[in-house]
Order: structure tokens, then C-alpha cells, then sequence
């Protein structure tokens, strides 16, 4: 599997891990990659090598998996800070604040569950919100977030900068982040506005199946919503190249026809 988007400094924060030194007593400094700089009509050049390992991601894996327990994305009620799994197609995008002007400084992944799969009542969104420091991989840049994010846009990079010093806690409610807090609705509006515009512009046949971990930022889940968004900080995300319903398809006949064989 490809890595993506990897965040060095949650992996560490997060997890407790430390980074790993050079030889003859001089320790490293984490490196991070440069931002790429990228405009709604500029494609995305080719990044550094990657910083972060295959090896510190699985290691990152089994950590995650033996210590925080974490559970899908499609659990009910999720809490900020709760730890989620993924494995689902994803658009992936670059944007930049509403107002502003390039270079694009938030990737963004967005996926969709329709109501009645995975025990569902009504269609679940899933919108991972990270620096585009932390990408592996070219992603479409789309310029603008969209009117009335600003907000939004600053709350995911103000969490990026947390991660950065150190602080690796999300407070329940998002506006302690902010200097200038919104309210409840008008948060939640402009998160579902971001997911609406991305999945409607990226059906399902141009999407890529992505997995990995990543933190709750909010479970947008009330009546007034057409549809449930979960809204999170990824830490890191892979690309998956086979089908999500290819082993388990074909893997009972084979074992069907060793257990004839004399």
C-alpha cells in the first residue's frame, strides 16, 4: 500500500514514539516537507522523498490498534478526540481559505457511505481535514474552500499547529480553539458545505479507496441534517489498490477446492 498523507508530529505526539537519531550521538531533528505550492490551474509537482517510513506507519498500526482501541468511523455518537478507523473511497483535494490567494494549505479527503450499508439509517459522510505538509502524493488543488469557511479553514490549521507544539488534546467544543468563536449551526453548515461541493463534484467512479486512522473532530448527527458528516484529523492514510470486496469473494472457493484436493 502507498502512503498518502502522513502527520510525523501526531504519530509522535499521539503516540508517544520517539523520533529516531543519528548515529554518533547527534539526534535528528523530525523533518517535515516543504509546502508545495500549487494554484486552482497548476498541477502538483513532484514532493521530496518520502519522511516518514512504511515501517513507523505500522509500527504506528499496532500501537493504535493494542492501546486506544479505536473503532469505524460509521460507530454512532462519536466524540471529539476519539480515535476511528477508515476504509473507504475518497476524493482527494487541496483548497485554500476563502478569501485568500494560493498557494492551497488544506488537503481535504472525502468519502460517503449510502444509508443501509454498513447498518446506516440515512447517508453517512466521512471528511478528513489535514495540512497539505503531510502529503505523499499528488491531490487536485481546487482553489477557493468556499464562501463562509474562513473558520473552519483556520480551526484545521490550528489544530495542525497544536500537533506541532505539542498539545495533542482536542477540547469538546471546537470554538476554545478559535479566538472568534460561531455557532453550533453555523460550524456544522459550513463542514457539510465543504463535504456537499466535493462529493458532488467527485462521484464515486473518479475516487480512490483510502484506509487508515485518524482523530474526531465532530460527529455532525442531528434531525435539521439531511445527512450524518464525521469530521476528522487523519493521521496518516494509505492507498488501498485492490477492491474492498475482492478477498473475501474469492478467497472461500479457493480454500474450497484445496480441502478436495487428495
Amino acid at each position: 500500500m502507498d502512503l498518502v498523507y502522513v502527520s510525523e508530529r501526531k504519530l509522535y505526539g499521539r503516540l508517544g514514539m520517539r523520533p529516531s537519531t543519528v548515529q554518533q550521538g547527534l539526534q535528528a531533528s523530525l523533518k517535515v516537507p516543504p509546502l508545495i505550492e500549487v494554484s486552482g490551474n497548476k498541477s502538483w509537482e513532484s514532493a521530496a522523498e518520502p519522511i516518514a517510513a512504511h515501517a513507523l506507519v505500522q509500527k504506528a498500526q499496532r500501537t493504535i490498534e493494542r492501546r486506544f482501541a479505536p473503532v469505524p468511523f460509521t460507530t454512532h455518537n462519536l466524540k471529539a478526540n476519539q480515535w476511528i478507523s477508515f476504509d473507504v473511497d475518497m476524493a482527494q483535494v487541496a483548497v485554500h481559505e476563502d478569501s485568500g490567494v494560493p498557494p492551497e494549505d488544506v488537503a481535504l479527503f472525502v468519502g460517503h457511505v449510502p444509508a443501509g450499508a454498513a447498518g446506516q439509517p440515512r447517508d453517512l459522510g466521512l471528511m478528513l481535514c489535514g495540512s497539505v505538509q503531510h502529503l505523499r502524493t499528488q491531490v487536485c488543488a481546487q482553489g477557493r474552500m468556499g464562501s463562509d469557511t474562513t473558520w473552519l479553514h483556520e480551526l484545521i490549521l490550528e489544530v495542525e499547529r497544536r500537533e506541532e507544539s505539542g498539545l495533542n488534546v482536542i477540547p469538546e467544543f471546537l470554538n476554545d480553539l478559535m479566538p472568534h468563536s460561531r455557532s453550533e449551526v453555523l460550524v456544522e453548515d459550513a463542514a457539510l458545505g465543504v463535504h456537499g461541493w466535493i462529493h458532488r463534484k467527485y462521484p464515486p467512479s473518479t475516487r480512490g479507496r483510502l484506509r487508515g486512522h485518524a482523530i474526531v473532530l465532530m460527529d455532525i448527527d442531528h434531525p435539521r441534517w439531511a445527512h450524518r458528516l464525521v469530521v476528522a484529523s487523519p493521521l496518516y492514510v494509505q492507498a488501498v489498490h485492490e477492491p474492498a470486496s475482492q478477498p473475501r469473494k474469492r478467497t472461500f472457493p479457493r480454500f474450497s477446492r484445496r480441502s478436495r484436493t487428495p
